[in-house]
C-alpha cells in the first residue's frame, strides 16, 4: 500500500498494537474491565483473595466447577476456568456455614431473601435454564455468588456454590 490509504492503514495497525499491548499489561497487573450488567461497568483491580476477609457484599472473580461451567458455557465467553469459561465477577452473598434455599420465588441465604433472585427457567431465546433448586449448606471454602443488579445474571442460582475464588475485585473507575 502506498499513499494516504497506506499511511492510514499503518497508523491503524500501530494504534491497534499499542492498545492490545496496554490491555495485556493492564490484565497482568490485575486490572479487569467488566462489560456485563452483573456489576457496574468499568475497571476493577483484582488482588489476592484472603478467605479470612470474606464477607457478604465483597466482589470476587471466581470459577464455577467444570460441570457447572459446561452447563452455562453458552452464556459465558471462553476463558481460563475449568470448562473453558471466563471467571464470574459477582458479589459474595453466602459464606461457609450459611444455609441457602433456592425455590421458584428466589434465593434465601440464612433466611434472608436476596433481591432479584428469582431463577429463570428459560433464557431470552426460550432455551431451558436449570437452576440449582433446593437447599444448600455451604461447606468450608464454599461461597454463594449473586448479582442483585439483574435477574438474568449467571450466578450461583445456576452454577451452585463456588470454591475456586481467583481474586477479590475493587472498583477503580465504574459507572454508577
Amino acid at each position: 500500500m502506498s499513499g494516504r490509504l497506506g499511511t492510514v492503514a499503518r497508523a491503524s495497525l500501530g494504534l491497534g498494537a499499542v492498545l492490545l499491548a496496554v490491555a495485556i499489561a493492564a490484565h497482568a497487573v490485575g486490572v479487569r474491565f467488566n462489560y456485563t450488567d452483573s456489576l457496574p461497568r468499568g475497571l476493577y483491580l483484582a488482588s489476592d483473595f484472603d478467605p479470612s476477609d470474606a464477607r457478604t457484599g465483597v466482589l470476587v472473580e471466581a470459577c464455577p466447577d467444570q460441570e457447572a461451567a459446561e452447563a452455562v458455557a453458552d452464556y459465558l465467553p471462553n476463558g481460563a476456568c475449568p470448562g473453558g469459561v471466563i471467571p464470574l465477577g459477582k458479589e459474595i452473598a453466602g459464606l461457609p456455614g450459611d444455609r441457602v434455599v433456592v425455590d421458584s420465588a428466589g434465593v434465601s441465604v440464612s433466611g434472608t431473601r436476596l433481591p432479584n433472585s428469582a431463577p429463570l427457567f428459560r433464557d431470552r431465546a426460550g432455551r431451558p435454564l436449570v437452576p440449582r433448586l433446593g437447599e444448600h449448606v455451604l461447606g468450608p471454602g464454599e461461597y454463594w455468588l449473586h448479582s442483585s443488579r439483574v435477574r438474568t445474571s449467571i450466578d450461583s442460582r445456576y452454577v451452585g456454590p463456588v470454591s475456586d475464588i481467583r481474586s477479590r475485585l475493587r472498583a477503580l473507575l465504574v459507572e454508577d
